[in-house]
């Protein structure tokens, strides 16, 4: 088998591969004998047509089997042959007809891992962060549960700061209906039993404000001025005027905390929730020092190292980087016409994020290798029981949706990171 090598760029090449005739004719006997075993032709039993009649009758079938079989098969005996590290291939270029008797040649561009110098990885300095918990931190959960459990209790009063009220309320700017002039977001324009929280700049700066005093039943002209920066375009610095009908004042009472809460929550005593929280927040702070960490250790890896990145991997990343930037931002309510807005500033963030992604993978990658760090059997097959059951699935039913997905490798390389950052943070010089 005959193979060029072209630079196309520092880390781009173009193989041109040929595969001698003689090859290529066997890869045609043993196709077309397949083929004969399958074989449904009048005039013959299944399986029994002739070589010469399967040949005719499957012609196209047969070179187009051929193709897809020799492609890949010498694509990676030429990797092996010219030991080259490839990342990524973004495409297999012409690809002649197979003919029987003749050689078959195509051409593929790839892309190379980078060859670069790691820096010393053992002993990075790292800021300790404390993982100790304190009282305040188990009653800042104590009162989140309490939040969560309070009780709304209608009063009759005029509204005081931090109550909660129920309105109806309309509005316009110039006299024009608001949601008319952004239909896409109709709730800033109209709205019925609307819940508002009485506090400063909650819903729209100013608005909550000019309610305190007023009773349910009552109803009140409320002026607003968007800011400048307003994530509707078209509202920006104009003046709203909203009527507002007071349907109900409320306010909140949060449950006393004693054991009857307790043995609400938990069926224990307020001593044992205590306890319970304190073990989950110590978990908490020791995954977020975790995580802090490790990101000084890979801002460490990624400034102390340099070297070009191939653009097909960055590309590949941006788009994963995109889709869980947008998914992100829709889960937390931003519309689809602010994200087409601010496009082009996502898609940069999201191509930084690529970028370090990528040289990070390629310089943990680059640790383990040289200190023997890899992932077993056991620990692969583990790591797909406890995703199975994350996921509420059967291992068998993963494990086909991962090789659909082309997800099977991803999985080792999560084991491989988590394996490789262990070793860096259990080498790293705590301070």
């Amino acid at each position: 088998m005959n193979i060029a090598i072209e630079e196309v760029s520092s880390l781009r090449r173009r193989l041109r591969i040929e595969i001698p005739a003689d090859r290529v004719n066997a890869e045609f006997s043993k196709i077309t004998s397949d083929f004969q075993k399958i074989a449904q032709i009048k005039g013959f039993r299944a399986g029994k047509a002739p070589l010469s009649v399967v040949e005719k009758r499957y012609a196209k079938d047969i070179e187009e089997e051929v193709r897809r079989k020799l492609v890949p098969d010498a694509f990676r005996e030429a990797v092996r042959q010219k030991k080259l590290q490839v990342v990524n291939v973004p495409g297999v270029e012409d690809v002649n007809p197979a003919q029987k008797g003749s050689t078959f040649s195509f051409s593929t561009v790839v892309d190379l891992a980078p060859d670069f110098s790691l820096p010393e990885y053992k002993g990075i300095k790292v800021k300790k962060t404390d993982v100790a918990v304190t009282d305040e931190d188990i009653n800042q959960v104590i009162d989140r549960i309490r939040e969560q459990r309070a009780d709304y209790r209608t009063v009759d009063r005029a509204i005081q700061k931090d109550d909660y009220v129920i309105i109806t309320y309309t509005g316009k700017v110039d006299g024009q209906p608001i949601e008319e002039i952004v239909p896409a977001v109709p709730q800033l324009g109209k709205q019925e039993k609307f819940w508002i929280w009485i506090k400063d700049n909650i819903f729209l700066p100013g608005f909550g404000d000019q309610l305190i005093g007023a009773k349910a039943g009552e109803d009140r002209s409320v002026s607003v001025t968007f800011p400048d920066d307003f994530a509707q375009e078209a509202l920006r610095g104009k003046k709203g005027q909203y009527e507002v009908k007071v349907e109900d004042v409320r306010e909140k009472i949060l449950p006393e905390l004693d054991d009857a809460l307790a043995q609400e929550l938990a069926q224990v005593p307020l001593a044992e929730l205590k306890e319970r929280i304190r073990v989950n927040v110590q978990a908490d702070k020791e995954r977020s020092a975790r995580n802090d960490h490790a990101k000084q250790i890979f801002e460490f890896l990624r400034s102390k190292t340099q070297f070009e990145l191939p653009e097909s991997a960055v590309q590949n990343e941006t788009q994963r980087a995109l889709y869980d930037i947008v998914r992100e931002n829709q889960q937390r309510g931003i519309s689809e016409q602010l994200l087409e807005e601010k496009k082009e500033d996502i898609f940069n963030a999201a191509q930084t994020t690529a970028r370090d992604r990528v040289k990070l993978g390629f310089i943990v990658n680059k640790i383990a290798a040289a200190e023997k760090i890899e992932v077993s059997g056991e620990e692969f097959n583990a790591e797909i029981q406890f995703l199975a059951a994350q996921y509420g699935m059967t291992v068998e039913k993963l494990v086909k949706r991962l090789q659909e997905n082309n997800s099977v490798e991803k999985v080792e390389e999560d084991i491989l990171n988590r394996k490789t950052l262990d070793f860096l943070l259990q080498s790293a010089s705590m301070e």
